[in-house]
């Protein structure tokens, strides 16, 4: 199998399989925009549509979308015909860089150029730096950015998985190595142990204020670490991710509650649950809304067949439906406003993967 294909693997075997319960779901129309079509939802309750409305989706054929750089445009992951191909299993394959892409010209101009293959890049929250790995199927070597200057330092020499890695604040990423341990790495390339967590394996880590949250041990343990007062605590098990809110009060969290079913509950800090937002085989691509007031996430039936996107309003758990045939093979992420969202899959194309970018915009 190519590295591709094994790279593609490692982010889409992490898709949501679920069928939520979501009322009146028949009614379904067509949005057309830039020539593409892709059907979308409707719901026979009108309060559902009070607080939002889908404008409409574009979508962004050979691109994957990694961030928001602002409202008009993305960070996107593309092959770079320019640099030199690689035959691999008999098919010329180019290495993937990075470029911006301006939604309103549909331009690109190059990020980040390289002969090796790059991805899974994501930009501090002040948009400042860059964030990405250099990859080698499901491991890649750290990177970061400096956007003004160019300037590019390593994370270490050592490969971890592709998946992890989050920015902690701006001037520090955070993530798992292949031995257990969690690192903390400043925009210099300077680097910590931030918590000996004992264990071989460890997945899922981030940190919202003085915690940083990890999914860890065979029974899937949520484990918050306090930078603080250096003490772990166990506070939930059977969890396969969490989300902490913008401002750290809450936890959107994705547990196994039996073994096909798969449920987001949204949780305090402590993992004490205040309501239930979905369930079914799986959930997966949670995203706060940059002000907390909105989680979107995917599922996806049983079947495999049908891929719905909502977003739930989490005052008052009114639920929008967005579409129900977008499989996202990465987590939403929501413009700087809030007013638009960013997922991307990969489809097989003359016997090739191909990514597709979808932008959907909300009022």
């Amino acid at each position: 199998m190519g590295k591709m294909a094994l790279i593609l693997m490692s982010t889409v075997s992490l898709l949501s399989i679920a069928a939520c319960g979501t009322g009146d779901l028949e009614t379904r129309t067509v949005v057309e925009k830039s020539g593409k079509k892709i059907t979308v939802m409707d719901n026979a309750s009108e309060s559902v549509y009070t607080q939002l409305k889908l404008e409409g989706i574009d979508k962004l054929d050979g691109v994957r979308g990694m961030d928001w750089l602002s409202d008009d445009t993305l960070v996107v992951d593309k092959e770079n015909t320019l640099m030199t191909a690689v035959t691999v299993e008999g098919e010329k394959r180019y290495p993937h860089n990075f470029y911006l892409r301006n939604l309103s010209t549909g331009k690109e101009q190059p990020l980040k150029e390289s002969e090796k293959s790059l991805g899974f890049a994501l930009l501090s929250p002040d948009k400042k730096n860059l964030f990405y790995k250099e990859t080698y199927e499901a491991t890649g070597i750290g990177y970061i950015m400096n956007l003004e200057t160019g300037v590019t330092v390593k994370t270490g020499d050592a490969e971890f998985m592709t998946t992890e890695g989050e920015w902690s604040d701006n001037e520090h990423v955070i993530f798992p190595n292949m031995e257990g341990d969690i690192l903390k790495v400043d925009l210099s390339g300077n680097s910590e142990i931030a918590v000996d967590t004992g264990v071989t394996y460890v997945h899922n880590v981030v940190q919202s204020g003085s915690k940083i949250y990890y999914v860890a041990h065979e029974d899937s343990q949520l484990i918050a670490y306090d930078t603080e007062s250096k003490q772990s605590k166990v506070i939930k098990k059977d969890v396969m991710w969490v989300i902490p809110s913008p401002d750290g009060s809450r936890l959107a969290i994705v547990k196994r509650t039996a073994p096909t079913e798969m449920t987001l509950f949204l949780c305090d800090d402590e993992g004490n649950e205040q309501s239930t937002l979905a369930s079914g085989t799986q959930v997966f691509g949670t995203s706060w809304s940059p002000d907390g007031s909105k989680l979107a996430y995917t599922t996806t039936a049983e079947n495999g067949k049908e891929n719905r996107l909502f977003i739930t309003e989490v005052e008052t758990g009114e639920q929008t439906p967005i579409s129900d045939d977008m499989q996202a093979s990465d987590k939403l992420r929501w413009s700087p406003s809030g007013k638009k969202l960013l997922t991307s899959t990969a489809v097989l194309k003359d016997n090739t993967y191909q990514f597709i970018a979808y932008v959907i915009t909300l009022s």
